[in-house]
């Protein structure tokens, strides 16, 4: 008989040795990486705001007439010659770097030996647990990070009296000075003006200054120690704890970030009396209270949501000897379900409203020049990010992205009008903590036009505002925050159109992310335009116009309501709803360049067909139409449906852990179960994380970290949305229930995800045949239901729950 309340938890028979085998903690601000090490523990810390840099200036005053003659060029069939242009003269400096804050080390005297060794994590309540006995005492460390105390909490405990005996150390890389007073550590220090990625050779890539406009981040935190019994002695680099029946250690930081265009050493925010008072606070509560509040506060958000695919689990085999067990087997169906809610777990540890969005490695990051700068890559991985947090019921962690949006729409406005001459905002592949919105280079660098140009990424951001609406029906926020952003962004599309020699609109260079064409026996990644560069700003426009349409509507609805609200409405949407832009949209929608299919069957990535550089590129950029977005439907274009699955077929089963996490979705979407459950299995392989090492195939790391290689979350998130998609989908207007149901998950259940309306959603299953649907509208609607061949339209109210069976009949109501 299996242990069922090791179903919802990673553990392990032996510390960890590197990064990635440690495990996460988070409250979103603070995320902490535990080794659960015997006689040397580590803690690896972060903070969100933790960044290199500070505001500056990236804009190439002369980079529109530069890209103009690159239109030039593609349109007279030179576009080698553009891309070589653009990377000389228009793409410019990188973005910064999320840091590393520093280490908590732990050293624990055991002499004698070690026995009944185990480390775990225990997704449902967000605590780590290490425990091991030696020389008869069992001992105990429990750690969390608490969002609502704000800081890192761990409790070392022993079955008998007096047998904890300790040093404590505070370490970090960057520049920063450890003070010791009498039961606290403080570490203190500031984060480089200037660091130089890591894909760039450079003989001193991490840069500090004296001069304070070039200085960064600065940062204050304090480690201080509680006990039971036993004495505290302060050393000159630490505290030693002797003799203690108990011992608490509580971690709290600030940082002197105060927006994205302040300069956080000029401008920034007090750090010293703000940790003190948190730290105050921290230890004021007695730690039961402290394990409650963090419970009940993660919880809020964890429990609306439950998945089981039956009884077949080996939730008693360690973690890692699981992995390496399913790439052997690949019949365990209990690893999914693992996956899928650690995946919940990740997001609702490193987003929570009022942080920083979750970058390329969420919150947590040891390297001080970390892959890619462990920043927001928006040509896809940042976006992916997100795709959880509606459909797995987790709708307020979407806010810290939201706010990164409503923070470009303001810095890309400027690159908007000096590279395109342009309205509205852009932002391209690179966005950091100072909302860097300029194409990155390094200028000069060849090939590095196909990642660097891309003014496409504030587009496709612009599609998780929209939905916000769709799966919330806020009316409000869709007024008075959506709307207006929308907006911005479609002025921007529209002034990037133009015109080709058959009468269609298209966006002219193009770039189709981080790939490449063969044209006269050489690599490009530029052309006259692309498939995914249009069906972003087909999504766009449509997405702007029915929230147009939506608002109006409102205002017509309320005609009997307070004047000044309709003034107020009618005032904040005239441009809007009386002015041009509806036509212009309607009209550039009608005239957007048309998805073309090959000589293949397959779509075309680039305005026409080119020989491929990489068939089985990572980037699946030119089905943007059938996932994310919703231009490709079996309704309403099953020609260029059946071309995408032709395309994807073409892309092959291997690729990145993030790529197998977007092709999951895909397959998902053309509602082949099978298909999207092989990609799954793909990405559960176990991959090797002693060391940092960079591929194309991903796979699984120790502490179910998505391996790139190396460490990218993204690859998490998107296979937790996949299987969600597989489960429920509502993008085509209609809540299809099982749409991509594998033939291996004969039964199971799922509860609480949420399709567009706002509708809370429990399905279960049996043989793979659907048992039993019930829906908990959260407003008042109309929705049309479908399962195999059978649909019903039902009437919504809510909270009133309805239950349907197999055949769509209302059981309950």
């Amino acid at each position: 008989m299996k242990n069922r309340e090791k179903d919802n938890l990673l553990w392990y028979k032996k510390p960890a040795t590197n990064w990635t085998q440690a495990l996460p903690l988070g409250n979103g601000r603070i995320g902490a990486m535990v080794y659960g090490g015997i006689t040397k523990e580590r803690i690896c810390l972060n903070e969100d705001t933790l960044w290199s840099g500070y505001p500056r200036d990236t804009v190439e005053e002369s980079a529109a007439e530069h890209i103009e003659e690159a239109r030039s060029l593609c349109l007279s069939g030179e576009p080698l010659k553009a891309q070589r242009l653009i990377e000389d003269k228009v793409l410019g400096t990188w973005g910064q770097s999320y840091m590393p804050l520093g280490d908590i080390e732990l050293n624990m005297e055991h002499p004698h030996a070690i026995e009944n060794y185990v480390r775990e994590l225990d997704i449902t309540q967000a605590i780590c647990t290490t425990t091991y006995s030696s020389d008869g005492v069992e001992y105990r460390r429990e750690a969390f990070v608490s969002e609502p105390d704000d800081g890192f909490v761990l409790r070392i405990t022993a079955s008998k009296e007096k047998q904890i005996n300790l040093t404590l150390r505070i370490k970090s890389e960057l520049k920063s000075k450890v003070t010791v007073s009498e039961d606290s550590l403080i570490l203190k220090g500031e984060c480089p003006g200037q660091v130089v990625p890591v894909y760039v050779d450079s003989d001193n890539p991490i840069l500090y200054s004296d001069k304070d406009e070039e200085r960064g981040v600065q940062f204050y935190s304090i480690v201080r120690l509680m006990h039971k019994d036993g004495s505290l002695t302060r050393m000159e680099d630490c505290l030693k704890l002797s003799n203690a029946s108990e011992a608490i250690l509580y971690f709290t930081v600030k940082t002197s970030f105060n927006s994205f265009d302040i300069h956080p050493f000029l401008e920034g925010r007090e750090t010293v009396l703000p940790c003190e008072e948190a730290m105050k606070k921290l230890v004021a509560r007695p730690y039961t209270e402290l394990k409650e509040r963090h419970i009940t506060d993660y919880r809020r958000l964890y429990d609306r949501l439950s998945f089981s695919l039956g009884t077949e689990s080996n939730c008693d085999t360690p973690t890692d000897q699981r992995l390496k067990e399913f790439a052997e087997n690949e019949s365990e169906k209990g690893l999914y379900q693992l996956l899928f809610q650690y995946g919940r777990y990740l997001l609702i540890s490193s987003s929570r409203p009022g942080t920083q969005p979750a970058n390329l490695q969420g919150i947590w990051n040891n390297q001080l020049r970390a892959p890619w700068s462990s920043n927001y890559t928006v040509n896809i991985n940042t976006q992916m990010n997100y795709w959880p947090a509606f459909i797995c019921n987790l709708a307020e962690l979407n806010d810290p992205l939201f706010h990164l949006i409503k923070d470009i729409s303001i810095s890309g406005q400027r690159t908007a009008k000096n590279y395109y001459q342009a309205r509205g905002f852009v932002a391209h592949h690179n966005i950091d903590l100072w909302r860097i919105t300029t194409p990155i280079g390094p200028r000069g660098t060849r090939g590095a036009a196909k990642w660097g140009f891309w003014p496409m990424g504030a587009a496709w951001l612009c599609r998780h505002v929209f939905e916000q609406y769709e799966f919330t029906q806020d009316k409000e926020y869709l007024s008075k925050e959506a709307l207006p952003i929308l907006k911005e962004a479609c002025l921007f599309g529209l002034d990037l159109l133009s015109e080709n020699d058959q009468g269609y609109l298209w966006v002219c260079p193009s770039t189709s992310p981080e790939n490449e064409y063969l044209i006269h026996g050489e690599s490009c990644g530029l052309s006259a335009s692309s498939t995914m560069t249009i069906s972003i700003l087909r999504d766009l426009f449509t997405n702007c116009l029915t929230a147009m349409e939506l608002v109006e509507n409102e205002v017509k609805h309320k005609e009997e309501e307070k004047a000044e609200l309709k003034a107020e409405l009618k005032t904040e949407l005239k441009a809007e709803l009386n002015g041009e832009l509806k036509e212009k949209l309607k009209e550039a929608l009608s005239r957007l360049l048309p998805t073309r299919i090959g000589s293949k069957g397959q779509l075309l990535e680039w305005e026409k067909e080119y020989e491929e550089l990489d068939p089985e590129h990572r980037h699946v950029s030119l089905l943007y139409g059938l996932h994310p977005a919703r231009e490709f439907t079996y309704e309403t274009t099953p020609e260029l449906i059946e071309a995408c699955r032709v395309t994807l077929t073409n892309r092959g089963d291997g690729g990145t852990g993030w790529s197998l996490g977007w092709k999951v979705n895909q397959w998902a979407r053309l509602r082949d179960g099978d298909h999207a459950l092989k990609l799954i299995k793909r990405q559960l392989h176990p991959v090797d994380g002693d060391e940092i090492s960079y591929g194309n195939q991903g796979g699984t790391y120790d502490n179910l970290f998505d391996a790139h290689p190396p460490f990218q979350i993204d690859g998490n998130f998107g296979v937790c949305a996949g299987m969600a998609e597989m489960l429920l989908q509502s993008h085509e207007g209609f809540l299809s229930l099982l749409p991509a149901l594998p033939k291996e998950w004969q039964q199971g259940h799922v509860t609480g995800l949420v399709a567009r309306g706002n509708i809370e959603v429990d399905l279960y299953w049996q043989e793979g045949k659907l048992q039993k649907a019930c829906l908990t509208p959260r407003v008042d609607g109309r929705i049309k239901v479908k399962y195999k061949d059978n649909s019903i339209d039902i009437i919504l109210q809510t909270g009133n729950r309805i239950t349907l069976d197999a055949r769509l009949s209302i059981l309950s109501c």
